[in-house]
């Protein structure tokens, strides 16, 4: 098979290299600097660190699921755009630890719910539907009727043994808003 000559001037060739070289440098430089924005929050959130109480208050589905959270730190308030799965419902409050060096680095432990209103729950039971683990995460799914409605929900757990589908387990549902549920064990 013979390779058909291009009909590229030199000029040509030099611009379309030149462009090659350009867009592999941008490509080098944004994954690097991701890299080290990545390496630096772990790091701030390593030592030096604080714990508080965030609330979710919104979330966005633009390129995948993420959670705006607000919180404060001595009296000063910030907002941010995490990651997230679709754990969190607005108005939860979750644990956050965040970095006393840069207030602003956080992350929120989905595993530790806040109550404050606890007579805004009641108890009841739910039927589990799913479980998922991997190296990152452990969740538990369940599933749960309030008045004649059905609701799923997911939760973070530290552990997932004992666990099966089809097992009942005590479950909190908040009476104004029902898809906010946890499971009871979460609180011990």
């Amino acid at each position: 098979m013979k390779i058909k000559k291009d009909n590229l001037t030199p000029e040509q060739k030099k611009k379309a290299y030149f462009g090659i070289v350009f867009l592999s440098i941008l490509l080098f430089s944004f994954f690097y600097y991701a890299n080290f924005l990545k390496k630096n929050t772990k790091e701030l959130l390593s030592k030096n660190t604080e714990l508080t109480v965030c609330e979710i208050i919104g979330f966005s589905t633009y390129k995948g699921r993420t959670d705006i959270i607000e919180y404060s730190v001595n009296g000063k308030k910030y907002e941010r755009e995490l990651l997230a799965r679709r754990v969190a419902e607005i108005g939860e409050f979750y644990e956050l630890k965040y970095s006393k060096i840069k207030p602003n680095i956080c992350e929120v432990n989905y595993k530790k719910p806040k109550i404050y209103n606890a007579e805004n729950y009641i108890k009841s039971i739910g039927i589990i539907s799913d479980i998922y683990e991997n190296e990152k995460y452990k969740i538990l799914t369940f599933k749960y009727d309030y008045q004649r409605k059905k609701f799923e929900r997911d939760i973070y757990l530290y552990n997932l043994e004992n666990y099966e589908k089809g097992k009942q387990i005590e479950i909190i549902i908040n009476r104004k808003n029902p898809k906010i549920s946890y499971f009871t064990k979460q609180f011990e």
